[in-house]
């Protein structure tokens, strides 16, 4: 058990990399090596993102244009809802229809993949000047975690260091492939319908990782309090946040970044919401706008 001091020295920790966290959003992860594009199979890639479409169709549909959503609805055999599979399957037949299939695949995968596959699979989608910012961002928030690292690292006990940075390593991926996924969405063309649900999927899936991940770092900050130090509220936690040198900073970017980032897009903002509520996130998200005067 951590005395007072350690714990106040890791929960500073761990509320700076949540910050980091909300900062790029807009999958514990096994960092093993990407799996080769070459294993891939049309029929185990097509079974994935089906399966993916189906976990994801809560979230997915509601943000959907309605006309797209009605098709959905009424689509399958006998008037009944499409099957993943039949979505899968329609987006193939569209011009570039495949590479949405593929991209939702590789953000499905989580602990095989790394931000530069998933960036690699949305290379095609996008003009090579988007592609070029999107990079430009991505660098932006690696650089961000390692120096969030080598800055507040210092403060945890030595034994807790290798976890931090296994911790700090997930969470730059997850940020990365959750930024690439909104980014793909804005920039489809008018003329893809059915790809746009792969997409929307992908989005889904790393939204509902980065939430996950945030939830667990939060439980972190919880171990060790009391129960009266458990009960105190988010509001409260952000007040003493910003106390901590460099974390009004990083609130008011965070705040910017995430208004930026809602603005690309009804579609983009609702499934990320739908997911930070589901996963009990948005809370968090909501306070930080609320405090800096950005909307929602």
């Amino acid at each position: 058990m951590y005395n007072r001091k350690q714990n106040q020295n890791f929960n500073t920790v761990v509320a700076l990399i949540l910050l980091y966290a909300v900062l790029f959003s807009i999958c514990s992860c096994n960092m093993g090596g990407a799996e080769s594009r070459s294993s891939w199979t049309s029929s185990s890639v097509k079974s994935v993102v089906s399966e993916a479409i189906d976990r994801e169709m809560e979230f997915v549909k509601p943000n959907l244009d309605p006309d797209l959503q009605a098709n959905i609805d009424n689509g399958g055999a006998k008037g009944s809802r499409m099957s993943g599979r039949q979505i899968v399957d329609l987006t193939e037949k569209e011009q570039g229809g495949s590479g949405y299939i593929d991209f939702c695949y590789t953000v499905n995968m989580d602990g095989y993949a790394d931000s530069r596959t998933v960036m690699d699979n949305a290379r095609p989608l996008m003009s090579e000047s988007q592609f070029s910012q999107l990079e430009t961002r991505a660098a932006e928030v690696e650089k961000a975690f390692e120096e969030a690292a080598e800055s507040y690292s210092k403060a945890l006990p030595e034994s807790q260091k290798e976890a931090f940075y296994k911790d700090l390593k997930s969470l730059v991926t997850r940020t990365v492939v959750l930024l690439t996924a909104g980014i793909v969405y804005a920039v489809i063309p008018d003329v893809i319908l059915w790809g746009k649900v792969s997409a929307a999927a992908a989005i889904s899936i790393g939204a509902g990782l980065v939430a996950i991940t945030i939830m667990t770092i939060y439980e972190k900050y919880r171990f060790g309090m009391s129960e009266t130090e458990q009960k105190r509220s988010l509001k409260d936690w952000m007040e003493q946040l910003i106390q901590v040198p460099k974390a009004d900073f990083a609130l008011t970017t965070t705040a910017g970044t995430l208004a930026t980032v809602f603005a690309e897009g009804p579609v983009v903002k609702g499934i990320t919401i739908c997911v930070f509520a589901f996963t009990n996130c948005l809370e968090t998200v909501s306070e930080m706008m609320k405090k800096y005067n950005f909307n929602m």
